[in-house]
């Protein structure tokens, strides 16, 4: 009987500490995904790239999971790679985006490959919806740019 009130005494014990780190605040903020600068650069062929910067102003470390838009019937993170002075595109299934951190993505680095459903044009605006693994899904308008304008 004393090994079952010594292991209850044991939990309990930890579950007040980790009730005490949570309320006082050590135990951080949880991960707070903040998208900008989306756009959308103007098909030349029949994919195109997205490109946002994410942030991540909270205190644990995120990732981005999946993208969707109504425009295309699928959206894929992508990175290039370049090897012996060639480049090549490599698909990715989730992107780091760790605590406190801005990941930026660019023509030459991560972007959201899609394949238009119909002619985009520069100007326009196209909507995405980001899903993180912690902070959820965040929506956001995207505007369609000149090639090179981006």
């Amino acid at each position: 009987m004393s090994t079952v009130r010594a292991s209850l005494a044991a939990g309990g014990a930890a579950l007040a500490l980790l009730t005490a780190w949570t309320v006082t605040g050590q135990a951080g903020r949880p991960a707070r995904p903040q998208v900008t600068d989306a756009r959308v650069m103007a098909p030349t062929a029949a994919r195109t790239g997205a490109y946002f910067t994410v942030r991540n102003r909270g205190d644990q470390p995120d990732e981005l999971l999946a993208v969707r838009t109504p425009v295309s019937a699928s959206a894929m993170l992508s990175r290039h790679v370049y090897r012996d002075g060639a480049g090549r595109m490599e698909m990715l299934d989730r992107l780091a985006v760790p605590s406190h951190t801005a990941v930026r993505m660019t023509p030459a680095t991560v972007n959201v490959m899609i394949q238009p459903r119909e002619p985009l044009r520069a100007g326009r605006t196209v909507p995405f919806t980001l899903v993180f693994r912690h902070g959820g899904e965040v929506r956001v308008t995207a505007v369609v740019t000149p090639p090179g304008g981006g």
